[in-house]
This record gives C-alpha cells, sequence and structure tokens, in this order.
C-alpha cells in the first residue's frame, strides 16, 4: 500500500478528517488535479457510515478493480446502491467473477448492520453460447478458490455466503429471506438475462431493486428496454444510474 493510501484511509474515518478531505479534494479537482483517483475521492460524498465501510475494506483489497469485471466508477455506484436503499432483507449477486463485487456489497451489508450476499456462479468462468472465458485457465479452471481468498482477505466472511452452480439452477434452492437488491451480472446473452431475471425477480422484495450490469452489452440492452421496460410489475427507476448500469424497482404489491 502507498503511503498516500496509509495515509488516507484512517485520516477519512473519522468526520472531521472525512469533511477536510472532501474539502481538500474540491479544490484539488477545481486545478484538474486527481482524476487518477477518481472513485478513491469520489467515495467521501457518501454518508459517513458508508465512507468508514470503504476505508475498512480498501487497506485489505485496495479500491482498484484487479482481476474483477466490474470497474471503479460502477463498484461505487454499486456500493451505493446497496447501502442506501431503504428495504430490509438480502443482497444476492448472479455473477460472482473472484469476489471482487461480492466484497463491496458484503461492505454494504456490514454498513447496515443487516443481511447477507448470496453469490451464484459455477465458478468455472462460465460465458454466454457454452463458451468459457479463456482467463479462467490462469486460476486452474475455478475461481472459486480465489474469490474464498479475497472474501477472507475483505473481512467479510460473516456477510457472504457462495451458492455453486447455474444461475438457473440455483433460483429454486435459494436459502436468503426476501432479496433487497438483485444483481444480473451472470450469462449477458439475451436469453440468460431474461432467464435470470425470470427466475429471480420474484423473489425480490416488494420495493426492492434490480440491478443489472453490463447494460451496454446489446443483449443486455435489448431486454432491459424492451421486455423490462414493459413489464407491469416493474418501475424503471432509479434507472440509468451510470452508462453501463441500469436498476429497476419491484413494485409494492397492492
Amino acid at each position: 500500500m502507498s503511503f498516500l493510501g496509509k495515509c488516507y484511509y484512517p485520516i477519512c474515518r473519522p468526520r472531521g478528517g472525512n469533511a477536510l478531505v472532501r474539502r481538500l479534494v474540491w479544490g484539488l479537482r477545481r486545478l484538474g488535479g486527481g482524476r487518477e483517483f477518481r472513485m478513491a475521492f469520489d467515495a467521501l460524498d457518501l454518508d459517513h457510515d458508508a465512507v468508514v465501510g470503504l476505508m475498512r475494506l480498501w487497506p485489505r483489497i485496495h479500491w482498484s478493480s484487479g482481476d474483477g469485471m466490474m470497474p471503479p466508477e460502477q463498484l461505487l455506484t454499486v456500493y451505493r446502491l446497496a447501502v442506501e436503499w431503504p428495504v430490509p432483507g438480502d443482497v444476492v449477486e448472479l455473477g460472482a467473477w473472484v469476489g471482487l463485487t461480492t466484497s463491496y456489497l458484503a461492505t454494504a451489508c456490514a454498513v447496515r448492520g443487516a443481511g447477507r450476499v448470496y453469490a451464484v456462479d459455477t465458478f468455472e468462468g462460465t460465458h454466454e453460447n457454452g463458451d468459457r472465458y479463456a482467463s479462467v485457465a490462469k486460476f486452474g479452471g475455478s475461481t472459486l478458490p480465489e474469490f474464498q481468498r479475497r472474501i477472507r482477505r475483505a473481512g467479510v466472511e460473516d456477510r457472504v455466503e457462495a451458492l455453486v452452480g447455474y444461475t438457473q439452477d440455483m433460483a429454486g434452492a435459494y436459502p436468503g429471506g426476501p432479496i433487497r437488491l438483485l444483481l444480473i451480472d451472470a450469462d449477458h446473452s439475451y436469453a440468460g438475462v431474461r432467464r435470470d431475471f425470470e427466475l429471480w425477480s420474484p423473489l425480490v422484495a416488494p420495493g426492492g431493486l434490480i440491478v443489472f450490469h453490463d447494460y451496454l452489452m446489446d443483449d443486455v440492452a435489448r431486454f432491459v428496454d424492451g421486455e423490462v421496460r414493459a413489464d407491469s410489475g416493474i418501475e424503471f427507476a432509479p434507472g440509468h444510474v451510470v452508462s453501463n448500469v441500469v436498476a429497476v424497482t419491484r413494485k409494492p404489491l397492492r
């Protein structure tokens, strides 16, 4: 960890330090600086408890994406949704890879003091249309050991349970409570996204969030803009939270 990081994390934990660094960052940005640390600085706009959660997480796994599939700006957006959305319940992540996003979601649960993350994945790098991600080979054919190591390193083992298998098989065996946030980020084919939505969205609590990652992929966008928008049980809000992430709400039961 850099000297800057060693200073940044403990300084930002107290409210006074958080406010001080925020003012310094605003001044730096007005001068055009700090762009390479955008995620670390943008986090300061979160509620103080959410900032403290990140300041505990980042010394363990830092804030870069590493081998994760989700870029830093999108990670922070999903973390913000998981912290702030005011519905009780658990979190389900469809497509976990090596657990980077899982660590953020579990940290959000820790900040709220409630809920667990159920991470659903084959951990074999399965890609849409039966192909496999070539990069899974460097993990020996399974990302599960690296996933488990990262979750331990992040200090969130008590908030995470891995459900090993295909998302369509795990829906009927889901052991958690009502889902407050469902992240769909597994098979990105049209049929795959549609299947995950149809199987898992009924398990989402009324008022809960359904978050689609990789909206910029054609099949994901086509499904979201077509079938999800037309679903009478779905409210298209908060909508496009960042360019590659769309979040919708399951309407409360009447």
